[in-house]
């Protein structure tokens, strides 16, 4: 929860009205009675272990220790019990880990204890309850009305404060439930230690306070085993869909996407570590989605040894001076608390799991064990992915020119053509092209060169490429432009600044059919000419092979029966030649 400076201030000024006045009531119409310094510290002491051992369920944290307090009041009064809360609350502000300032934390719960304890005991003696009482039924009912008083006071004022700082706390919601239900379990144990107190003193805390400290870290136990159960299916669960996907943005998708559900943050990215040293974002999460465009994070520098990111263990920077640590690393001002975990591979660092909060102490240590097998997970399925589109990549791509092949070509032409016949593309054009005079090109420089030239004539042809275009080689050395939502016009357009490019382009080949030695030969330039076919759905086809034939029949027509180095256009079942 983030507070401004004016909340902090408005949240002390109240502290000022209520926590000294509440002393000041409390002390003047309820005094405390006779006071067991030895029996008040040592149930301060066991109410200390009792808030060290929460039990923690479905996603909640029951603390127990009311029945302290419920004792001490019981025995000493309300300004004791004021007292009393007021310490055990310093213990809270500098044992748990919270988002807030600790200053804010520290007005805020004080003055809800405050308000809350001198409300609860004046309702309980407005009723007739009184201190000190060995009458049994008078203890233990007026005992359970206080508890409950107690507890709705204090889920009413939390959810006060809350309404005020824009956020929604319900009075019926689980964790209030649990509170009640809490407290109404705990009051027989308060009433109990009450009694064998005043018979028994300090010994009263062998027979129930020292027992009770014992079930509880047993439970604590049981409940961390549990936890960890839990979390070991919570990351099967992810393994199993990470295992799922196929494709590398896929992987990376899910894991930041699931991640979230299980161990909050505000941003998270995945940075890849090339050659052991070049950090590269790879993808982020964030409140507006996922992005390969990485903000919030910069890499001053290189990998190197001392820049305080580990690249064997996870780590946690629960503030800014922590982060300070990670000095090659550059976060948002507004960054509180950063988690990293290497993403490693057949024992090789080759990435980051970099998680960010806008508050302190957001990342705990319970969580690692659960990054660290996550992470495990990702690695695998990251390798996985890679290899998948390994494999599908040499299957839909020429191994020489890169450039995709035939198989993609068929496969993207009939997804453009029924987008088109679904009138989701207003047009689709196509671009054959062909080297003239090639096999001249062969037989005089050699094979080898031809490929060269092949090569290099992909890498120009890319430059001519937009976001939806497919550029394929078609077989041989000749090569297909799929254009969707470009006309003729504008298709013939591009045709010729292609044509015209590749004309006044030198190509570079060392000639490999020379008698002489591989170190005498010399390296030289040729140049080329290409002819072209345009063709445009749905005027010219309706069909993808129609499309495709009658763009190679524009390219030989118009093109090389017209003189070559030309673009042939077909119109109306006929192909013209032209160079503009």
């Amino acid at each position: 929860m983030d507070v401004s400076k004016k909340q902090q201030i408005i949240m002390f000024c109240i502290w000022l009205l209520v926590v000294p006045a509440s002393f000041l009531l409390a002390k003047a119409y309820f005094p405390a009675k006779e006071l067991d310094w030895m029996n008040i510290v040592i149930l301060l002491f066991i109410m200390f272990l009792t808030m060290l051992l929460p039990i923690h369920f479905e996603n909640m944290t029951i603390s127990l220790e009311r029945w302290i307090t419920l004792t001490i009041f019981l025995q000493y009064g309300l300004f004791v019990e004021i007292i009393f809360i007021q310490i055990a609350m310093f213990f809270i502000l500098f044992t748990e880990k919270s988002t807030l300032p600790i200053s804010h934390k520290f007005f805020v719960n004080s003055t809800i204890f405050a308000f809350t304890s001198l409300l609860s005991g004046t309702i309980y003696h407005a009723l007739g309850g009184t201190i000190g009482s060995m009458d049994f039924s008078n203890v233990f009912y007026f005992g359970l009305i206080y508890a409950i008083t107690y507890s709705l006071i204090n889920n009413l004022l939390i959810k006060v404060y809350f309404h005020f700082n824009a956020h929604i706390f319900s009075l019926t919601s689980k964790g209030a439930l649990w509170d009640y239900a809490s407290t109404i379990i705990m009051v027989p144990f308060g009433v109990a230690l009450y009694f064998l107190n005043v018979h028994l003193s300090n010994k009263s805390l062998l027979l129930i306070g020292i027992p009770f400290v014992i079930v509880l870290i047993v439970l604590r136990m049981y409940n961390s085993s549990t936890t960890l159960k839990d979390q070991l299916s919570s990351a099967s669960a992810i393994g199993h869909e990470l295992a799922d996907r196929l494709l590398f943005d896929e992987v990376i998708e899910t894991f930041l996407v699931k991640l979230k559900e299980v161990v909050p943050y505000d941003n998270a990215y995945v940075v890849d570590l090339r050659s052991g040293i070049n950090f590269v974002p790879l993808m982020g999460n964030g409140p507006n989605g996922l992005t390969s465009e990485v903000k919030g994070l910069i890499f001053r520098d290189i990998k190197k040894a001392d820049d305080g990111l580990d690249a064997l263990f996870t780590r946690i920077y629960f503030n800014e001076k922590d982060i300070k640590k990670l000095s090659t690393l550059e976060f948002d001002a507004n960054v509180r608390s950063v988690l990293t975990a290497p993403i490693i591979r057949d024992g090789v660092t080759e990435g980051f799991l970099i998680m960010t909060s806008l508050h302190k102490n957001m990342f705990q240590t319970e969580s690692v064990h659960l990054i660290n097998i996550l992470t495990g997970f990702f690695a695998i399925s990251l390798e996985k992915a890679r290899f998948y589109e390994s494999t599908i990549e040499k299957g839909e791509r020429c191994g020489l020119t890169k450039l995709h092949n035939f198989s993609y070509l068929e496969l993207k032409l009939g997804e453009n053509m029924k987008e088109l016949q679904e009138a989701k593309l207003s047009n689709l054009s196509v671009i054959m092209l062909d080297i003239d005079h090639f096999k001249s090109i062969n037989d005089t420089y050699g094979h080898e060169c031809g490929n060269v030239i092949l090569v290099r004539l992909a890498e120009l042809l890319r430059k001519f490429t937009t976001t939806g275009t497919t550029l394929a080689r078609y077989g041989g050395e000749e090569f297909v432009f799929l254009l969707p939502n470009t006309t003729k016009e504008e298709a013939a357009n591009l045709a010729e600044e292609i044509r015209a490019e590749v004309e006044k382009t030198n190509f570079v080949i060392t000639p490999d059919l020379s008698e002489e030695k591989p170190l005498g030969r010399i390296s030289i330039e040729v140049n080329i000419t290409i002819s072209l076919g345009v063709a445009t759905a749905p005027e010219d086809a309706d069909h993808p092979k129609d499309l495709l034939r009658n763009a190679d029949r524009a390219l030989y027509i118009g093109g090389k029966q017209s003189g070559r180095n030309l673009v042939g256009v077909y119109e109306d079942g006929e192909a013209a030649g032209t160079r503009l």
